[in-house]
């Protein structure tokens, strides 16, 4: 676990961050790797969410219903991100949507009175989680004001620059959700670009 850690410091510009090699083995101590196959569920709709995972490779998909009973495709988290339902981590509730892989994936993942309980202890993991909520706060806020602002295109080709490994990976009808379009719309505006 620590080296792929190390690695999404890196890779998010958060270098400034040292993790002491006590700190990263507490982290290995605790995280416990499992491996999820395609289709299968990190956390349903209406369950409590116990863990918080990190991805060493692989797609997660956040999705909902609407209330039409559509799926309803929000987020995407990739191989070296953070995932949970975090409101319902947090605040002990339900949680509103589901956590569905996309691919294969392998995860670490702790136990949310483990992960409370190195808050307590360890000023390093305290920092460390800050910084992973204002990234990922970051890329929330990015991603609303681009639903408020821009068009399905323009919000298409945003992605083409900034995620490519989303185009190839996801197919067209959670990416169409995603972007609030529908899989033809999606599929006019692909031909229309390329």
């Amino acid at each position: 676990l620590s080296v792929i850690l190390e690695a999404y410091l890196e890779k998010n510009a958060l270098t400034y961050i040292h993790l002491s090699s006590e700190t990263l083995e507490l982290l290995n101590q605790n995280f416990q790797r499992v491996e999820i196959r395609k289709k299968d569920y990190l956390i349903h709709a209406g369950d409590k969410e116990l863990y918080l995972y990190f991805i060493e490779s692989g797609i997660l998909r956040y999705w909902i219903l609407d209330r039409h009973l559509q799926e309803i495709t929000f987020a995407f988290a990739f191989a070296g991100e953070f995932a949970n339902s975090y409101y319902s981590f947090c605040k002990d509730t339900k949680s509103e949507f589901d956590i569905q892989a996309l691919t294969d994936c392998v995860i670490w993942k702790v136990n949310r009175n483990i992960i409370f309980d190195m808050f307590k202890t360890s000023l390093e993991i305290n920092i460390l989680a800050r910084v992973v909520m204002e990234n990922i706060f970051t890329k929330k806020i990015q991603r609303e004001i681009e639903l408020l602002k821009y068009t399905i295109e323009e919000r298409y080709r945003i992605l083409i620059i900034r995620d490519k490994n989303m185009l190839k990976e996801i197919p067209l009808k959670y990416l169409a959700s995603y972007l609030g379009s529908t899989p033809q719309s999606l599929s006019r505006i692909r031909k229309k670009i390329f």
